[in-house]
C-alpha cells in the first residue's frame, strides 16, 4: 500500500493534529522520516527531522542512516554534530524512473536524438564545441547568454534520457504502450515537455 502524503502544514508547524495523527496511523516510522528528507534540501539534525516526523531521536537517527547507505540521504558533517538532507541526486534518479515508467523505448530515442540536434544547432550558431566555450566567448549584457542557460538543461536532460533508456537494459520489455496510456490520459510526449523537463527539474 503507497503511504500517503504527510501534512503539508507540517513543515511550517502550523500543523492540524488531528492530520498528524491520521498521517501517523497510516504510516510507519520509517515512511515518515523518508518523506521528511525527501523534502529536506537544508541540512538539519536528526532531531529536527524526528520531530518534523513525529518520531524519537534514536530512530531518526536510525532511519537517516540506513536511507544514507542506499543514497537518498546526504550526510554532513559538522561542529554540532551530524546533518542530514536530501541527497541532491535525487531528483534526477526519479525524472530517470518516471521517464523509463511512462514513456516507450522508441520514444526516449526520439527524444534524445531531438536534445542532441538542439546541441548540434548551438554549437554550429556560435561556433562553438561547447557550453563552457560559448560563456567564456560571451561579454556581459550580450546576447546569448539565455541559451547558456537552455544549452545546460538541454546537456542534463539528454543525460537524463540516456540514463532512462539505460534502463531497458534492466527491463527490456518495451511492449508496454506509453502512447496507449497518454490517449488515455489526453496527455502527448513532446520532446521540450516530459523528456525535456525545465528549470524546476534541476538536479542541483
Amino acid at each position: 500500500m503507497t503511504a500517503p502524503d504527510a501534512p503539508g502544514d507540517r513543515w511550517q508547524g502550523g500543523v492540524n493534529e488531528a492530520a498528524v495523527d491520521d498521517w501517523k496511523a497510516e504510516t510507519t516510522t520509517f515512511e515518515r522520516v523518508r518523506q521528511v528528507i525527501d523534502v529536506t534540501t537544508e541540512p538539519q539534525a536528526a532531531s529536527r527531522i524526528g520531530e518534523r516526523a513525529r518520531v524519537s531521536d534514536p530512530t531518526a537517527r536510525k532511519h537517516l542512516s540506513a536511507l544514507a547507505e542506499t543514497g537518498r540521504v546526504k550526510t554532513i558533517a559538522t561542529d554540532a554534530g551530524t546533518r542530514y538532507m536530501r541527497a541532491p541526486q535525487m531528483l534526477a534518479m526519479r525524472r530517470i524512473a518516471d521517464i523509463h515508467r511512462e514513456h516507450a523505448k522508441a520514444e526516449i530515442r526520439e527524444a534524445i536524438r531531438d536534445l542532441k540536434a538542439e546541441l548540434q544547432e548551438f554549437r554550429e550558431r556560435y561556433d562553438v564545441d561547447d557550453v563552457d566555450e560559448l560563456t567564456l566567448d560571451l561579454e556581459p549584457g550580450e546576447d546569448g547568454w539565455e541559451d547558456v542557460a537552455r544549452w545546460q538543461q538541454v546537456e542534463q536532460n539528454l543525460d537524463i534520457a540516456q540514463a532512462a533508456l539505460s534502463l531497458y537494459d534492466f527491463d527490456p520489455d518495451d511492449s508496454r504502450s506509453a502512447a496507449g496510456r497518454a490517449s488515455e490520459t489526453g496527455s502527448t510526449v513532446e520532446e521540450r515537455g516530459a523528456l525535456g523537463g525545465d528549470s524546476t527539474h534541476s538536479t542541483a
